[in-house]
């Protein structure tokens, strides 16, 4: 074999060699993929990202935001892609880079088949699934931070028991949802781009019912969970939606079914803004430890001063916990 040859096909291993180590490391620190464990209780793999900037100390938090792919589909590397570029690109990687905190985004499905199942907003029909992979995912994300701080204490970064929940639009509704039924987990919440709806923390607005994820009144009976108001009012709270974010999904069938939906028009309207102002108003008469924002000029997206008031945000909690 030719000299220039061999020299050609060295150079190109190294160039592989380093694009592949690339694509592991990520960007701004490394990627680690565990993969399911239905024996330690999650069906699915989850990305856990461990920045460059990570803060050493006694005990850090673990920053986790669910996948939200943004489109049905049953081939599930469509959704585990997605996750990567988000763990490598998305908001929640940026906001870990800056507080220098590992950060968890799990790979659930959201199926074609089975298109009313809005696994990524954790809607109703998601915790009443029983078909496998997706059984109880709410319970599977508990399983997976789990998982991972035991896997960050094995390598000497130990992690407090609560977390730190962000996600925007379906995975915005996702983590409001699951901070009402995992208030004891949490230790702070983001959530933006959330139809200007949050979940309302009590059973009943003059007569009417509040079923889940309208309300809590029958958490108990979909879930098995007992709502905790005083747990879920301590939880600092943060959300943001754009003034001008159109992105309703109010009348869509996998968002909300039409019980649902008339539902939300009898107590909160069908205008985005004004079920906006009506949930901020319930938040404070229940003295929830909550910040509503309205960014003008804004969309349904996310920008620079929203990322900066979301560190902010959870600086200010990380200091509270080392008083």
């Amino acid at each position: 074999m030719k000299k220039k040859n061999i020299f050609f096909i060295m150079v190109s291993f190294l160039f592989v060699t380093l694009f592949l180590a690339y694509r592991i490391a990520g960007v701004g620190g490394r990627i680690i993929k565990v993969g399911a464990a239905s024996d330690k209780g999650f069906n699915t793999e989850y990305y856990l990202f461990i920045p460059d900037t990570l803060k050493v100390s006694d005990s850090t938090f673990l920053l986790v935001e669910p996948n939200n792919t943004g489109f049905v589909d049953d081939r599930h590397k469509k959704h585990k892609k997605a996750a990567y570029d988000t763990i490598r690109f998305g908001q929640s990687h940026q906001i870990a880079r800056k507080l220098g905190i590992p950060l968890l985004i799990p790979c659930f499905d959201r199926p074609k088949e089975d298109w009313q199942i809005y696994t990524h907003a954790l809607d109703r029909d998601t915790l009443l699934c029983e078909k496998y992979p997706l059984i109880r995912i709410d319970k599977q994300l508990n399983f997976m931070i789990d998982d991972a701080k035991m896997y960050l204490d094995a390598h000497n970064i130990h992690m407090k028991d609560k977390v730190l929940l962000n996600g925007f639009s379906a995975s915005g509704s996702f983590v409001n949802r699951f901070t009402a039924l995992y208030p004891q987990r949490v230790a702070a919440v983001a959530a933006g781009g959330i139809n200007g709806m949050a979940i309302l923390p009590v059973k009943s607005i003059k007569g009417n019912e509040l079923v889940y994820p309208v309300g809590i009144s029958d958490i108990k009976q979909i879930a098995g969970l007992d709502f905790n108001p005083s747990a879920f009012a301590s939880v600092p709270q943060y959300y943001y939606m754009g003034a001008d974010d159109e992105n309703d999904t109010l009348p869509f069938d996998d968002a909300f079914s039409p019980l649902e939906r008339e539902l939300i028009i009898k107590v909160l309207g069908e205008d985005m803004s004004v079920r906006w102002e009506k949930c901020q108003n319930l938040y404070e008469s229940q003295n929830i430890r909550a910040r509503f924002n309205t960014y003008h000029g804004v969309g349904h997206g996310t920008t620079p001063e929203i990322n900066a008031d979301i560190v902010s945000f959870f600086k200010q909690v990380i200091d509270e916990y080392k008083k």
